[in-house]
C-alpha cells in the first residue's frame, strides 16, 4: 500500500513536469507566431509607407509642375527673385513632406519589430520558466515519495479509513 502511494507521488510529479513543459513549449510556439505576424506587419507597414510616399511624391511633384506652367504663362521669370524662392520653398516642402510619410512608416515598422522581439523573448522566457516548474514538480513527487517511503522503513504507519462510524 505503502509502495502505490510512492509510485502515486513519483508519477503525479511526473505528469506535472510533463504538463509543465508543454506549456512552456506551447507558450514558445505562440511567442513564435506571435513574433511572425508582428514582423509581417512591419514589413507591410513600411511598404505601404513607401508606396504611400511615392503617391505623395508624384502629387506634390504635378503641383510644383502646375505652379512653374502658372509662372510661364503670366511671363514671370521663375528662376529668379521671388518666383524662385517661392518654387525653392514649396520644392523643400514637398521634401519634407515625403519624408515625413517615410518616417512614420519605418517608425511603425520598427515598434513592430520591438513586438516582434518581445514576442520571441517571452516565448523562450516561459519555456525556461516550464523547466524550473517541471523541476519543482519532479522534486516535490521524489520528496513525497520519500516521505511515506520513509514512514514505512521507521515503522510508522499510515492511518487507513476503514469505514463505518463508531
Amino acid at each position: 500500500m505503502i509502495a502505490a502511494g510512492a509510485i502515486a507521488a513519483i508519477l503525479g510529479g511526473a505528469i506535472s513536469a510533463y504538463s509543465a513543459i508543454r506549456q512552456g513549449q506551447q507558450a514558445e510556439a505562440v511567442g513564435r507566431y506571435n513574433a511572425r505576424v508582428a514582423e509581417q506587419q512591419a514589413t507591410s507597414a513600411r511598404q505601404a509607407a513607401a508606396a504611400d510616399a511615392e503617391t505623395k511624391r508624384r502629387q506634390l511633384d504635378r503641383i510644383l509642375g502646375s505652379q512653374r506652367a502658372r509662372y510661364g504663362a503670366s511671363g514671370v521669370i521663375a528662376s529668379e527673385g521671388s518666383p524662385l524662392l517661392v518654387m525653392m520653398q514649396s520644392e523643400e516642402e514637398a521634401a519634407l513632406d515625403v519624408a515625413r510619410v517615410r518616417y512614420g512608416g519605418e517608425a511603425q515598422g520598427y515598434g513592430l519589430q520591438a513586438e516582434a522581439n518581445l514576442q520571441r523573448f517571452g516565448g523562450r522566457q516561459a519555456r525556461r520558466q516550464s523547466y524550473l516548474g517541471a523541476t519543482g514538480a519532479l522534486l516535490t513527487g521524489v520528496s513525497t515519495a520519500g516521505g511515506i517511503y520513509g514512514k514505512r522503513s521507521t515503522g510508522t504507519t499510515v492511518p487507513t479509513y476503514r469505514g463505518g462510524y463508531d
